[in-house]
């Protein structure tokens, strides 16, 4: 089963959708499922809440991060510490459930639902286990990996040093294209449908650039966290992923994967499925 939802976060509405086995039991555990950089609900990692998870007996709640898709809020303005804070509404929203188990909600997100899953249950002991794919520990080196020629470099530190002056004189921040702060190569673009984001505030770039998450993630432990990664990911690096895993606590598991790109939680390979069925089987049982 599947019903659209809203829920509050700040005053705002955000937007979601609440699946659960069609049988299930009384009180289920329940995975909330975050998109990546200005994404929305019914992106790639979507098949998790539609297939893999209520299979597997969960209740999930994939939902848009406020000013994305569906939800309210300005658009194209990321902060962490809101995306944080949405989470947290989310957990909220789902614990309020008479089919969920309050006690036994995890985070899965991708690419910067990932930073934001790990930071969220680095604040909030209500996340029992964390799935992160596609993310970062090092805010400056995974932006600096993406602009990395002197020409970008430059380009990209000017639109900062721009921004900050702006905001400093109480203006608004400029706008910028979502691919001058988050390069995406042309053959993975099919993954970023016109429900996307593309038009952003340079704020956004700030704040990710002040952002630290490898600062944070070591709070999740002795909870579990897998942090996954494509080998060949081009949009982050795999660095960012093992640069989040050399900072986290016990109980931190880290995969390398070959042969899946950067939207891996978008395809069906039954290596990534397995993986992912295995360690929850053994750190968020459904049983």
């Amino acid at each position: 089963m599947q019903e659209n939802i809203t829920f509050q976060s700040d005053g705002l509405a955000l937007s979601g959708v609440f699946h659960a086995p069609d049988e299930r039991a009384e009180k289920l555990p329940a995975f909330v499922i975050m998109h990546g950089f200005g994404g929305h609900k019914d992106g790639p990692a979507q098949r998790w809440s539609t297939a893999q998870f209520p299979e597997w007996g969960y209740a999930c709640l994939n939902f848009d991060f406020r000013g994305c898709g569906a939800s309210e809020g300005p658009r194209g303005v990321v902060v962490p510490a809101e995306e944080i804070a949405d989470c947290k509404a989310a957990i909220d929203y789902l614990a309020s459930r008479p089919e969920v188990d309050a006690n036994r909600i995890a985070l899965l997100g991708t690419s910067y639902g990932a930073v934001v899953a790990a930071c969220t249950a680095a604040e909030d002991d209500r996340a029992k286990a964390v799935i992160a794919q596609g993310g970062w520990g090092d805010s400056h080196r995974f932006l600096g990996d993406l602009h990395s020629s002197p020409e970008e470099a430059k380009k990209f530190a000017d639109m900062i040093a721009d921004g900050r002056a702006k905001l400093a004189a109480g203006e608004e921040a400029p706008r910028a294209h979502r691919f001058d702060i988050v390069p995406i190569p042309e053959p993975l673009r099919a993954n970023i449908d016109e429900r996307s984001t593309f038009d952003f505030s340079v704020k956004t770039a700030i704040e990710t650039l002040d952002f630290c998450p490898q600062d944070h993630v070591a709070k999740v432990a002795p909870r579990p966290l897998m942090i996954i990664h494509a080998a060949s990911d081009i949009v982050v690096r795999p660095s960012g992923s093992m640069d989040l895993f050399a900072h986290a606590g016990e109980n931190a598991e880290l995969y390398i994967m070959a042969g899946v790109d950067h939207f891996m939680f978008g395809e069906n390979d039954p290596r990534v499925i397995n993986l992912v069925k295995d360690w929850i089987d053994k750190y968020f049982p459904a049983d």
